[in-house]
């Protein structure tokens, strides 16, 4: 009697032991680039909303700063390099903080788009390197792919506003005002106009090393989509045909099988006479009695 609850306890303590890598493997926000996703597009609002004042800033570099970990907590990078990350990520916000805060507008305004630059260039290297690694592609690395899309073109539109102050010359040859004073929003809509080539021309590269920097965002995002989106939705597609294939066998078997079990059993009727008496006799067996 105690020989099967001995069984269960170890079936059960196994089966324990045999999650508890699984945990280990697969820490909190493994694998949520949909959170990395709805953080991004919660961002773009946020920059719009806020504008490019101190606290406008200060904002989007936390945010930003907030999705970089959550990015490098969702591509499940080495404990090393996350624990490198904990320490370099907030104090560098702090210190950009500070400066926007404290210093003078050309400053700020060169502290918060370096800073942005490190930052959407980190994501996007460490959800492609996740990306690769996965043996099995799922909805999550769907959402991951989209996160690394938009990342490009933020990471371009930084780049357009780091050339203009520098360069301390305006960037779009529809606007008059400085550099530092061109709306933060501008350009992330002229770099996402510029990736999807949708080209609505109200706004358009004045110098020559914007104009070479469009095109290559351009081309860029549209290598990226037809190679690495494209890649994701087709592993994506052949999975679910995949699963469809596999459990066809399996309901054609339990088909055959109700089958099987229909013929054994046979039509109501076919059974022997009520009874259990014998039949007609043969057409060889003896016939009535004569005289």
């Amino acid at each position: 009697m105690d020989e099967p609850d001995a069984n269960a306890s170890s079936s059960a303590t196994t089966h324990r032991a045999d999650r508890r890598p699984l945990r280990a493997e697969s820490p909190r926000f493994a694998d949520s680039f949909g959170l990395v996703l709805l953080l991004l597009v919660s961002s773009y609002f946020v920059l719009a909303g806020a504008g490019d004042g101190t606290i406008g800033r200060v904002v989007s570099v936390v945010i930003l700063a907030a999705t970089t970990w959550l990015a490098l907590r969702a591509a499940q990078v080495r404990r090393h390099i996350m624990r490198i990350a904990l320490a370099v990520i907030p104090l560098a916000t702090v210190v950009a903080a500070v400066l926007i805060v404290v210093g003078s507008e050309e400053t700020a305004s060169i502290v918060n788009r370096v800073l942005i630059i490190l930052l959407v260039v980190v994501a996007p290297v460490a959800i492609l390197r996740r990306l690769v690694e996965r043996p099995v592609m799922s909805l999550n690395a769907f959402y991951g792919a989209v996160c690394v899309y938009l990342l490009i073109a933020m990471f371009f539109a930084t780049v357009y506003g780091l050339t203009a102050v520098i360069g301390d010359r305006q960037f779009f040859a529809q606007l008059s005002v400085p550099p530092k004073d061109t709306p933060t929003v501008d350009y992330l809509y002229f770099s996402f106009v510029t990736i999807t080539t949708t080209g609505y021309g109200d706004l358009t590269a004045v110098t020559t090393l914007g104009r070479l920097t469009a095109v290559m965002e351009a081309i860029f995002g549209q290598l990226y989509l037809i190679t690495v989106v494209a890649l994701v939705v087709q592993d994506l597609s052949r999975r679910r045909i995949g699963h469809r294939t596999d459990d066809q066998p399996r309901r054609d078997a339990g088909r055959a099988t109700d089958r099987d079990a229909d013929s054994a059993t046979g039509p109501p009727g076919d059974g022997p006479a009520p009874g259990g008496g014998a039949g007609p006799p043969a057409d060889g067996g003896a016939g009535p009695a004569t005289d």
